[in-house]
């Protein structure tokens, strides 16, 4: 897949040369989010926290002389400590006929694990941030500095579209492995470029369907054991008021094997070797302002651990985290109220460790 999209890449750039652009406009929209957020459970995690955010984006766009159109945008994003972030940069060219074409950083993206798209909120625990560290939980190539290719509409029966993105370069370490004991490999493995391919269709009327699969692709170093790769598989029905969807994924880690002679081993070196993720709910809009929605998520992580110091035996340590998601969404014209509960159990992969989480928020949007 990585020379399709080069070579994509060389023929769209081909086109594009010696055109001229059209003056542009420039738009500017976003949203400011007020939250109170009230934390519980059985962990020390036990407060509360008022805040507001806001994001705005300025986006510019045009037509070249060929009849390609181009749009380009950046948005402003408030990051932790209230300080402003410029990021999720992209430039895109509509190529008419032959679909379109993207640079992007930070980003874009191909990943559908929340295509299922229930949530009177937002989609899942990425709402509110649940279940620390989900590993695995949408490996997207918007992780890098990337290009992506989108065929044109309507070119597929049955609504079939399909996707590509490469990153050239990725610093993706690849994470510490059970093979090399969970201890730092000065020589480990580095990604050089990830590519991912995206797959959705709209087959019946109310019906869409999603896929992808993403592969840290030319991975270097010592003893390399696996790539980084993951991949989803999802769905949404909407009938009347009702929305119902569903999702499954996998995520594994890309790993560094241990050296024949490497003496660092220990009994209780561990490190995530894969995740197995799924999800589903169900959403009711009330009337044209009221929406409610339940989710349930789960995630599975699998460990794998020496069964004695210096061995050469693993074995699998698995721990599932679940979060129950409950959610309403009331819309008053300008801004939109909502409330969003989260029950979790064996939060961050800690057997016992529960908690829970209350966001009220008011959005506006402009």
């Amino acid at each position: 897949m990585k020379n399709i999209t080069k070579t994509l890449l060389v023929l769209v750039s081909s086109s594009l040369i010696s055109f001229a652009s059209v003056a542009g406009e420039l738009t500017v929209t976003g949203a400011a989010k007020a939250s109170y957020v009230i934390n519980g459970g059985n962990s020390n995690n036990l407060n509360k926290g008022l805040g507001v955010s806001n994001e705005l984006m300025f986006a510019a766009s045009g037509e070249l002389d060929n009849g390609y159109t181009w749009n380009y945008h950046t948005e402003l994003d408030m990051a932790d400590g209230g300080a402003a972030s410029n990021d999720d940069t992209a430039l895109v060219f509509g190529l008419g006929d032959l679909g379109k074409f993207g640079i992007y950083d930070a980003e874009g993206g191909l990943s559908t694990e929340l295509s299922y798209g229930i949530g009177a909120v937002g989609t899942g625990q990425d709402e509110a941030n649940t279940m620390v560290s989900l590993g695995g939980w949408g490996y997207d190539v918007s992780s890098d500095p990337h290009i992506e290719y989108h065929m044109p509409a309507d070119l597929l029966p049955a609504g079939i579209s399909i996707a590509v993105g490469y990153a050239p370069n990725t610093s993706d370490g690849q994470g510490n492995s059970y093979k090399n004991g969970g201890g730092v490999n000065t020589a480990g493995a580095t990604g050089s470029g990830a590519q991912q391919i995206k797959v959705t269709a709209a087959p019946i009327e109310g019906l869409s369907l999603a896929a992808d699969y993403y592969e840290v692709t030319n991975t270097t170093g010592t003893n390399v054991g696996q790539n980084k790769s993951g991949g989803n598989v999802s769905f949404q029905y909407a009938m009347g008021n009702f929305k119902v969807g569903a999702m499954t994924g996998y995520g594994e880690n890309g790993i560094v094997d241990k050296a024949a002679t490497a003496a660092a081993d220990t009994a209780t070196a561990s490190n995530a070797e894969q995740y197995l993720t799924t999800g589903m709910g169900i959403e009711f809009a009330v009337n044209d302002n009221l929406s409610v929605s339940y989710q349930v998520e789960q995630n599975e992580r699998n460990d794998k651990t020496l069964a004695a110091s210096g061995g050469t035996t693993y074995v699998d340590n698995k721990v599932e985290a679940e979060a129950d998601i409950f959610q309403i969404a009331y819309n008053i014209g300008g801004a939109t109220l909502g409330i969003f509960h989260v029950d979790t159990d064996n939060s961050d992969y800690v057997a016992g460790k529960e908690e829970n989480k209350t966001v009220f928020s008011a959005i506006m949007a402009f």
